[in-house]
């Protein structure tokens, strides 16, 4: 065989794949992800420069282009390339991946023979192994179509759609487009459907009893808040042990159900009334339980734990632990989606351990250490299996740096050193033994009308802290310490000593924070009812990758589509308005089931049942009816998303003049949004009578003080003011001065004068001077001048 090259997806794989093999099968160079991207439309088509309502699509797949700042990367790969007679892709094993170094190949017009490694860990051992056994990269060529199909169809499909939102859609005088995409609308979609929850959520009070029973050994609290099953008609299925919830997962909760729950005052009323003084037998059950440590982190769940214990954006976390492994190399790669270690890995754990435990805060947990225990297959952390088709690893310690441990950790910055603590003690809680407790659970039941209603009491005493040691967990009681149950024989009797009703009221569902968003996206599939849909979303790991679902959430805040409250993020108005404008237009746009439906095209084109073109037209033609629809939706619906600029000189002197003459105040924003501004002003400007010959009809509503004044004209004359009087200031003039003739020229107020000579300056005229002593002069004046104003501004709108 002749010379060779490696190419590979990053400066850091390169290192490993290096630090492996060396030169054995020629020079290795990395990628930066994609170093490639596709033309824009602008770059195809001149006509495409200017915004329109169409589907973008060429014709044909859209050329690729080198990505300005990477372009010595391409460079140096296709410099080696010549002198090359095979090049052997070693990028990651997924489908970006295998589109990475495809393309690559493909661009430069290589000719040689193109080989596969595949691996998915960047220990020495993996990759010697994988480089042993390459492939040919033919195998893969359905996944690299996949791939193309997979960015083709969004890059046409996205940028088609937000174009024709922008230019249908959008408020005129905001500024910024609204986007549209296959995985950032159905986020949006997920922020409005919680929000509208919370709108409508109407709270209701639920009921329990809490009786006060005495036992041989105490007494003890049994509590009723169910109805008898006797009396649900729904089927209940077993309660679920659940594990406890972070802070930060309360926003993944729905409303609390109320099936099966009392909700009739009067039963509970009778209920505690009933069971004061009752003696029944009580069924008591202890047993001694474990539970093993949580899984390792993925980057969703980083992200996710960072927010809930920092309130870290998803980007933030992602930021900070890139400079732990590309800049400080002290954990492995952090953009992968895997909990898990290959198996292998269990030999790191003499090394990994000792330079952990080395650092303060760790050292106390060494007994609890002194054995680790490495847990295999998918119910524990080292699982081959589970790692089938995944490009990386869970996020842990970087074994190659320990021995740097104890010099490199004090000098981190207090962010880098607050996620490496979080990802090292996750690491040593997955070696730790298992939490052991006792759960202790007591019952009675109370016959009443019928039915059997079951009053409970349960505790658990933590026995054994184990891995919750490492975590902040729960540890062991002191040993005076009372238990939380007072011990109670099975069989015993108890007597209700007294009962009390206590009223629990629901509460809506929590806003998502960032976290809780990130984590829904990635089990978007949860949302979805199509079983088939369900299943093919759940494989595809949700929306979104773990590496972009940060970007996600920060291009929906940028765009202004959502906003933060807090921690909590929540639709804005303009967010909203688009969520309900598509949910009635096209649906299937905000439905995370759109990516499913696409996967499943995409899954076609790799196996060969379709090729990469007919998958992009397939998906093109249901683009292509979604923007006929928002089309259709033209001038019914006027958006307002992203920045408004400011009001001009002569918007912001209109409104404070009108402010100053009916003795209101400016709205907010009225002086630096010019849409706020614009609204305040088509409100309190003349509005022009439609059948007035063009250039006329604009007219001035009377004041309330011309109103006064016209009232008690017609009090001493006995006229009747006519209603076209009413609504015009101009025709109240007409009719007060027709009224009392002998009275002459009515002069105009001080206001109204002033008023006039200001708009004669900003328009540059003359004012007459019959306007300056008649005040019916003064007004026809200020009508002529504001309808030209108006008139102004509906052709810059």
């Amino acid at each position: 065989m002749g010379s060779s090259l490696v190419i590979c997806e990053k400066p850091s794989q390169a290192k490993a794949i290096r630090a492996a093999i060396g030169s054995r099968y020629g020079e290795v160079l990395p990628a930066v992800g994609h170093i490639l991207t596709l033309k824009e439309p602008d770059d195809v088509r001149e006509d495409w420069k200017e915004w329109s309502a169409e589907l973008l699509w060429p014709g044909k797949f859209y050329e690729k282009k080198p990505v300005t700042n990477t372009k010595k990367y391409l460079d140096a790969i296709r410099a080696a390339a010549r002198g090359a007679e095979r090049i052997i892709i070693a990028t990651d094993c997924d489908r970006e991946g295998q589109l990475i170094g495809d393309e690559i190949v493909e661009f430069i017009g290589f000719r040689g023979q193109v080989q596969r490694c595949i691996f998915n860990a960047e220990d020495p051992k993996s990759l010697q192994d994988a480089f042993a056994k390459l492939r040919p990269n033919s195998e893969f060529r359905g996944l690299y179509m996949s791939g193309q199909a997979r960015e083709q169809a969004d890059q046409t499909s996205n940028l088609s759609l937000t174009r024709t939102a922008t230019v249908t859609l959008k408020q005129p005088g905001t500024k910024g487009a609204i986007g549209i995409g296959r995985v950032k609308t159905p986020v949006l979609g997920i922020v409005c459907k919680r929000e509208l929850e919370i709108e409508t959520f109407k709270p209701q009070d639920m009921y329990e009893i809490d009786a006060l029973t005495r036992v041989a050994a105490g007494q003890l609290t049994l509590t009723c808040g169910r109805l008898p099953k006797s009396l649900v008609k729904e089927e209940q299925t077993a309660e679920e042990e659940a594990e406890e919830l972070m802070a930060d997962e309360a926003a993944l909760q729905e409303a609390e159900s109320m099936v099966g729950r009392i909700l009739k005052r009067e039963i509970a009323d009778g209920l505690r009334s009933a069971v004061e003084g009752y003696s029944g037998l009580l069924r008591s059950k202890a047993e001694k339980k474990r539970q093993g440590p949580p899984k390792l982190f993925d980057l969703t769940a980083l992200q996710s734990a960072a927010s809930a214990r920092f309130g870290w954006g998803g980007e933030k976390t992602l930021s900070v632990a890139q400079k732990l492994y590309s800049e400080r190399t002290l954990i492995t790669y952090p953009r992968g989606e895997a909990k898990y270690l290959p198996e292998n890995n269990i030999a790191d754990i003499p090394t990994l351990v000792p330079a952990l435990l080395r650092l303060g805060g760790y050292g106390q947990h060494a007994g609890l250490l002194a054995k680790p225990e490495a847990r295999r297959g998918k119910s524990g952390h080292f699982s081959d299996k589970a790692l089938e088709g995944m490009s990386h690893y869970a996020i842990i310690p970087n074994v190659n740096t320990a021995s740097e441990f104890a010099r490199a950790v004090p000098s981190l910055s207090d962010d880098e050193a607050k996620l490496f603590d979080m990802i090292a003690r996750q690491y040593l809680a997955a070696l730790a033994p298992d939490y052991e407790y006792r759960q202790t659970t007591i019952d009675m039941t109370f016959p009443w009308k019928g039915h059997d209603w079951d009053f409970r009491a349960s505790g658990r005493v933590p026995l054994v802290p184990g891995w919750k040691a490492i975590l902040g967990g729960l540890g062991l009681k002191d040993a005076d310490e009372e238990p939380d149950l007072p011990e109670v024989k099975n069989g015993e009797t108890g007597k209700v000593v007294s009962a009390a009703l206590r009223t629990v009221t629901t509460k809506p569902p929590a806003r998502y924070t960032e976290g809780s968003l990130i984590k829904v996206m990635q089990e978007a599939w949860r949302l979805v009812e199509d079983p088939a849909m369900r299943t093919r979303l759940k494989e595809a790991k949700g929306i979104g990758t773990p590496a972009t679902r940060g970007d996600v959430v920060k291009g929906l805040l940028t765009q202004g589509q959502i906003v933060m409250k807090g921690k909590s993020l929540m639709p804005s108005e303009g967010g909203m308005k688009l969520y309900q404008t598509l949910v009635a237009v096209c649906p299937n746009v905000v439905d995370p089931a759109r990516t499913a439906m696409w996967e499943t095209i995409f899954d076609m084109v790799e196996k060969g049942k379709l090729s990469a073109e007919q998958a992009v037209l397939k998906i093109l033609g249901e683009t292509q009816k979604e923007i006929d629809r928002i089309k259709a939706n033209a001038g019914a619906v006027s958006i307002a998303i992203g920045k408004s600029p400011k009001p001009t000189e002569k918007m912001a002197a209109a409104a404070k003049t009108i402010c100053e003459r009916k003795g209101i105040k400016l709205p907010p924003k009225c002086l630096t949004d010019a849409s706020v501004c614009r609204s305040f002003l088509e409100e309190h400007l003349p509005k022009r009578d439609p059948n007035a010959p063009q250039g006329q009809g604009g007219t001035c509503p009377p004041s309330e003080k011309q109103i006064a004044f016209a009232e008690r004209i017609a009090r001493e004359t006995g006229k009747e003011i006519p209603a076209e009087a009413r609504a015009s200031g101009r025709a109240l003039s007409a009719w007060i001065d027709g009224v009392k003739p002998s009275s002459g020229p009515r002069p105009p107020s001080e206001k109204q004068l002033a008023f006039a000579r200001k708009l004669a300056e900003e328009n540059g005229a003359r004012l007459p001077v019959a306007a300056e002593t008649d005040g019916r002069q003064c007004s026809a004046f200020i009508d002529s001048m504001m309808a030209k104003g108006g008139a102004r501004r509906k052709a810059t709108a």
